[in-house]
Formats: structure tokens, C-alpha cells, sequence
């Protein structure tokens, strides 16, 4: 089990390195082709319209599966919130990523080794959407969770202290 928000990270970064990788290897192999002004303005225009639509997509359709999502249980013991920085990449998606975009890169088209960054884009603005609602609803979006039938779980964003009584001591 793990926090939505931080897969979405963790396949941004990933997408990130591969297109790193690609375009590294694509350049050393064959050469990377003159890229005008206005071929930049178009790609970064794509990019945008990436985000975007992916942000229309995630709050129209993604959020209504957070707001059906399970809560857990109070008793539930949650995995230790590590620090994104350590884990920044997959090393199982990595690979694929990177074969999947470099051979068409290195047979076909040099700018395929740029597709990666769509993808970037793509899951960046998944993960913003994800912060947004984890905030604005107050609760964690975990995946994973092994509970049957369950896509997604949420939990408060701070659990509640156990209870105490007036000199401080447990109940009981």
C-alpha cells in the first residue's frame, strides 16, 4: 500500500530519466536533427495541452473513484511516509520505458526519444490533481490496499491522538 500521490511522482521522475537516457543515446548514435523556433513553440504548446487535458480528464472522471474510495479502518497501521527525493525513479519501469521509446528512436525518428516527456507531463499533472483533492478533502489517497474490491483507500491526513483523560493518563 502506497500514496497515489507519490506513484504519480515516482512515474513522472521515471518518464523524466528515460527521456534523459533516450536522448542521450539517440544523440551518441545518430545525431539529434536542428530543431527550429517554431518546432520548440509546437512541442511545448503540446506539452501544455497535455497537462491540460489530463487535468479536465482527472477531475471529471479520476477524483470520482477518491471520492468512492474505502476509508480505512482506525486500527489500520499505515506505511512510513518516505521521502520522494530517494526514490525518485522506478527501477522497474526504467528500462521499459526506455527500450520502448529508443528503438523506435534509433530505427525510425530521432524525436521519439522525446516522447517520454509527454508522459512526464502527463503524470506531473496527475499528481498535482492528486495534492489538490488530498487537500481540499482532507484525507490521503492510498493504492494498493488490501482490502477485496477496493481501487483506492483514503485515510485522515493526520490519524486522531488516542484518547485521554483529563490528567493525561489513558482511559481505563
Amino acid at each position: 500500500m502506497y500514496r497515489q500521490s507519490h506513484h504519480e511522482v515516482k512515474a513522472a521522475g521515471t518518464a523524466l530519466a528515460a527521456a534523459a537516457v533516450d536522448t542521450a543515446v539517440t544523440s551518441a548514435v545518430r545525431g539529434l536533427p536542428p530543431v527550429s523556433v517554431e518546432e520548440a513553440g509546437r512541442g511545448l504548446l503540446t506539452l501544455l495541452g497535455v497537462m491540460a487535458l489530463t487535468v479536465v480528464f482527472e477531475l471529471v472522471f479520476v477524483t470520482r473513484d477518491y471520492r468512492a474510495a474505502i476509508p480505512l479502518a482506525e486500527d489500520t497501521e499505515l506505511p512510513p511516509d518516505e521521502p520522494l527525493h530517494r526514490r525518485l525513479v522506478s527501477p522497474n519501469a526504467l528500462p521499459v520505458l526506455v527500450l520502448v521509446t529508443l528503438v523506435p528512436a534509433l530505427a525510425w525518428e530521432p524525436r521519439f526519444a522525446l516522447l517520454p516527456l509527454a508522459m512526464a507531463a502527463s503524470w506531473a499533472a496527475d499528481a498535482s490533481v492528486v495534492r489538490f483533492w488530498e487537500r481540499r478533502n482532507g484525507r490521503l489517497v492510498w493504492r494498493d490496499v488490501p482490502l477485496s474490491g477496493a481501487s483506492y483507500a483514503t485515510s485522515p491526513v493526520s490519524r486522531r491522538p488516542p484518547a485521554r483523560t483529563a490528567s493525561g493518563a489513558p482511559p481505563g
